[in-house]
């Protein structure tokens, strides 16, 4: 039998970041759970239940046709720096209503946020 996971090394394998370009702009994105995706009536787990293809299609669906409390979610999450706030409450961060009046900027950094959580789900699994 293995030794159980260190916290740190739990912490390393988790830790999924990358730098990436957008609109000239460099930022810091991780993967966001995929939970982000839906909105309070979906429910992922009967349609998991259904099978793993009627799980993607549901996810492809969310992923075309992104509502903004769901797009606000996706960069509030996924975006690491610079830092993105929901109000003016930051001074060190950015609103993030301010990148979602920046249509390109806006659905770039879903784009790119989206594909690195989705790249991560298919190496792994």
């Amino acid at each position: 039998m293995n030794a159980p996971v260190s916290a740190a090394e739990l912490k390393e394998k988790l830790k999924k970041e990358k730098t990436i370009e957008v609109c000239g702009l460099a930022f810091r994105i991780r993967r966001v759970p995929l939970l982000f995706l839906g909105d309070e009536t979906a429910d992922f787990w009967s349609i998991a239940r259904q099978g793993k293809d009627a799980l993607a299609k549901r996810i492809n669906e969310l992923i075309a046709n992104p509502k903004l409390p769901q797009f606000r979610r996706v960069l509030l999450y996924g975006v690491i720096s610079p830092k993105i706030c929901v109000g003016d409450e930051d001074k060190d961060a950015v609103p993030v209503d301010a990148i979602l009046s920046e249509y390109s900027l806006a659905v770039g950094l879903y784009v790119e946020i989206i594909n690195f959580t989705l790249d991560s789900i298919t190496k792994e699994t």
